[in-house]
């Protein structure tokens, strides 16, 4: 097999992994995209050179570059070299687990390194929800967020359980594909065998899952508003914070009713506010005040910028700011909810996007501050929570608060049910990525989270799209993208505890533990050939 098909398989393999975040009823591709990438790093192997083991990372770095750029191309709506970064900085860390995988294969044998790449490529995903540069925006159990039919087991395992699935399918594909083209025909039908067996009996399980299962909880009546104002030329410095109140306003008045339990605005929908014990007094949220005289039995939970200052005495982070007279402070995107009485609940994102809202290893680099995406304010590193804010709603309701990214983490959005959530509303802008594949994504990751907790997700975005999320995944209700509107269903709550709520990213620790111990067998292995 010469270079040219070498590249060719490479590229195919780099674009069967882009369908599914490219066009959502692709998702079934990804059970054959690692296949033509298999082959490459077989044929490589077979050369037996130790200098071949940096062409196959060249290889799969081409690979992933393909997928990174085709699924993730939108970021460069704000920024063409952040697009740029983000995509490299991942494709090359897949192409590092490819590496080790290659290394491990040809160091023992093909079955020891398809068990190390499944293992590595978990730990790779894990590690992707946990670290400072987090991003888990391509893990492979993302690829079926809009076909959550095949998936209701996911609350069992969380989107890790997916990834295992790919892997493994892909795995068994390329053995039967390998055979075939050998004519090793009984070896051919055994991993054939496999290959149904491992695609078929998830989905046979999802299906009895899904068709079984019944929605559980009290009904709530919940509006979502979209005002549809463009983040670029209107949010921050074209239209007013008082027009952007009223856009709010009038939109929940025409369809809220004396029977509507909540309603939810997007990310940042109010302007800059001080936190303090007179919040609830600030002229921004006079306008919602007054809406809540008119219908005091509901509940408003928006997005806004907030800063608390820091008291005399406290200590001061690397995410701290000084006003003109000395006095230190920190801003926080935040979300706010707000009812008849007169404390304001107030809870602050925890999980911040790298190179916009906070700059990774800051501690450090200190000097990279300056290098941060402007976003129209909600940029430069701001401060962060600890944990996911769960706000206490109406009767023995729970609300989990989640704010934009999120939402792409299973785990954390776990950690507000398993603290006593049993609903989950997502407030996000999104208009930064215009009518892209990256909105439909940032959506569908909502569904992956109804799924792993049996949680109602309702989602408020600044321009789409906004919806409704049963227990099951299913959208119930959800507006059109550049739409200036207002959209209201009836939700339930839940207070049931899933198998994934309870023990998180199991899957992720377990392969973390096991590639550590195959990498010590590894290098103890190569010190003694030495």
């Amino acid at each position: 097999m010469g270079r040219k098909s070498l590249l060719l398989l490479s590229v195919v393999s780099g674009f069967l992994l882009s369908l599914p975040w490219i066009f959502p009823s692709f998702s079934l591709v990804i059970f054959i995209a690692f296949v033509p990438l298999l082959f490459v790093e077989n044929q490589i192997t077979l050369k037996k050179q130790n200098q071949k083991s940096v062409v196959l990372f060249l290889y799969a770095l081409l690979s992933f570059l393909v997928w990174n750029v085709l699924s993730t191309w939108w970021i460069a709506f704000v920024s063409f070299s952040g697009m740029i970064i983000i995509a490299v900085i991942n494709a090359f860390l897949m192409a590092l687990v490819w590496w080790m995988m290659h290394l491990v294969r040809r160091k023992f044998a093909a079955r020891a390194g398809y068990l190390s790449l499944v293992v590595f490529w978990l730990t790779f995903e894990f590690l992707h929800f946990n670290w400072s540069i987090n991003w888990p925006w391509l893990t492979l159990g993302n690829g079926f967020a809009n076909s959550v039919k095949l998936i209701q087991w996911y609350e069992f395992t969380g989107v890790l359980g997916g990834s295992l699935w790919v892997l493994l399918s892909n795995l068994l594909i390329f053995r039967l594909v390998k055979n075939i083209f050998r004519k090793e025909m009984p070896d051919a039908v055994k991993f054939g065998s496999f290959s149904l067996a491992i695609i078929l009996l998830p989905v046979c399980l999802s299906l009895f899952q899904y068709f079984r299962y019944e929605e559980k909880g009290g009904i709530r009546e919940v509006v979502v508003l979209q005002p549809n104002i463009d983040p670029f030329i209107e949010k921050f410095s074209g239209m007013s914070d008082e027009e952007q109140s009223h856009r709010l306003i009038s939109l929940a008045e025409t369809i809220i009713s004396d029977s509507t339990d909540y309603v939810l605005a997007p990310e940042t929908a109010l302007a800059q506010m001080w936190e303090d014990q007179e919040i609830s007094q600030n002229l921004v949220l006079q306008p919602i005040n007054s809406l809540i005289d008119k219908y005091p039995n509901v509940r408003v939970i928006v997005g806004a910028m907030t800063k608390k200052e820091i008291d005399a005495g406290e200590p001061v982070s690397d995410m701290s700011r000084e006003t003109d007279d000395g006095r230190f402070y920190e801003i926080f995107n935040s979300a706010l909810l707000l009812d008849h009485s007169e404390k304001v609940q107030t809870g602050h994102k925890s999980l911040l996007v790298s190179g916009v809202e906070k700059m990774p290893f800051e501690k450090y680099f200190s000097f990279l501050r300056k290098y941060t995406v402007d976003l129209g304010g909600v940029s430069g590193s701001l401060a962060a929570a600890s944990q996911l804010t769960v706000f206490d709603g109406s009767g023995q309701d729970k609300i989990g608060s989640v704010i934009c990214f999120e939402s792409a983490f299973g785990a954390h959005v776990g950690s507000a049910v398993a603290k006593g959530a049993n609903l989950i509303f997502v407030i996000t802008n999104d208009g930064w990525w215009k009518d892209s594949p990256g909105v439909g994504q940032h959506f569908s990751y909502s569904r992956l989270r109804a799924i792993e907790t049996r949680r109602s997700v309702v989602r408020s975005a600044n321009t789409g799209i906004s919806g409704f999320i049963n227990q099951k995944g299913d959208v119930v209700n959800k507006s059109d993208v550049n739409t200036n509107t207002a959209i209201i269903s009836e939700i339930r709550t839940n207070n049931t505890i899933t198998f994934y709520v309870m023990y998180g990213d199991y899957l992720g620790r377990v392969s973390m533990f096991l590639s550590g111990l195959i990498m010590i067998y590894l290098m103890v292995q190569m010190q003694k050939d030495r």
